[in-house]
């Protein structure tokens, strides 16, 4: 016991370590195959706040540890780059740059069990005044978004060119689209679309993509903000929690693979915009994004957040483009309303 009490800060770190080879190996391994590790790569935010906490009172200490975790995270750059942005250069976005948009904006209605015409009315003016403060862009990818809601928010933001197969995903732009259709996701309530866009003489394929979702923001939320829950009944909870997150991480990779599919048929340059519920650190981001620019990649600055719920520090929405597509600048704006943050980008198309 005492040699436990005396090395525990050395067993802590050796663990924090461990966990966080782990987690880079997390993106190269189909969860189908080994679902366990999509939980890693999920909590490398805090394993990379561990080891930046470790590696500071190991080097006040003086201590050797401090390299250990020095080096992980250097061995790591490319994953800790998936969450935090350093592109600390001016943006300079030319005059005619294409502003691109994504928002789940799902948690607008949250806590809501009847959602009236006057209650959508409001709500649609709110959320185009936000929108109208922070920059309106020419395309906006929304994912869970009902077909009344779709129809009101198109005439208030005032999208001429619209495109939805009534299942919760809409793509909403100032260009012509001249053709569409779905990747089919099979017996799910996500969805994914893509639309062909005009711009100017050029064609682009535009995807929204929306995965399989782990429907475990209420358990979650109940399990960190609840103290009066009994300590089975936690256990339990939190038990619920991850056999739903590793079902569905599962569902997601397949949807994934449909997607890369997809995209390497398209006949025309792609932007891959949407709400694929994995980090940076995930099988299915790092599938869906070879190839491509991650925009908060190439300029962000700061941490990445998009979900704005229970769980702290994810990054779960993003706007990918092809490689001939320059990206000029790449922001999440701290609102809008709902449990994500929408992500804003320039380009170059």
């Amino acid at each position: 016991m005492r040699y436990l009490i005396k090395n525990a800060f050395k067993i802590l770190s050796a663990a924090v370590v461990t966990l966080t080879l782990l987690a880079y190996v997390c993106p190269h391994v189909n969860p189908a195959s080994f679902r366990w590790l999509t939980f890693f790569g999920t909590a490398f935010p805090w394993l990379l706040l561990a080891n930046l906490l470790l590696m500071a009172m190991w080097a006040w200490r003086l201590n050797r540890f401090a390299l250990y975790h020095l080096g992980i995270l250097a061995f790591g750059w490319q994953y800790i780059t998936g969450f935090i942005g350093f592109d600390v250069g001016k943006d300079r976005v030319p005059e005619g740059a294409v502003t691109i948009a994504t928002h789940n904006i799902g948690g607008i209605w949250r806590g809501q069990h009847f959602i009236s015409d006057s209650m959508r009315e409001k709500t649609a003016e709110r959320y185009t005044r936000f929108w109208q403060n922070n920059g309106m862009p020419d395309v906006l990818c929304l994912q869970e978004i009902s077909g009344k809601f779709y129809h009101l928010l198109a005439q208030k933001m005032g999208y001429e060119y619209t495109f939805n197969l009534k299942k919760g995903t809409v793509i909403f732009s100032r260009y012509p689209i001249e053709a569409g259709g779905e990747i089919p996701f099979g017996k799910t309530s996500n969805s994914s679309l893509w639309a062909d866009i005009r711009i100017g003489k050029n064609l682009k394929r535009f995807y929204n993509v929306h995965l399989q979702s782990n429907k475990v923001s209420v358990t979650t939320e109940k399990v960190i903000g609840d103290p009066d829950l009994n300590e089975g009944e936690t256990w339990r909870q939190i038990g619920g929690v991850l056999h739903r997150v590793g079902g569905a991480t599962s569902v997601r990779a397949d949807q994934a693979q449909r997607v890369r599919q997809h995209l390497v048929a398209s006949p025309h340059p792609v932007v891959v915009c949407g709400d694929f519920n994995d980090t940076p650190n995930s099988y299915v981001y790092t599938h869906i994004a070879e190839g491509l620019t991650d925009t908060f990649r190439a300029k962000g600055l700061g941490l990445g957040t998009t979900f704005a719920g229970a769980l702290p520090l994810l990054r779960i929405d993003y706007i990918l483009t092809e490689k001939s597509i320059a990206t000029f600048s790449c922001r999440t704006i701290r609102g809008g309303g709902s449990d994500h943050y929408p992500v804003v980008v320039a380009v170059g198309i």
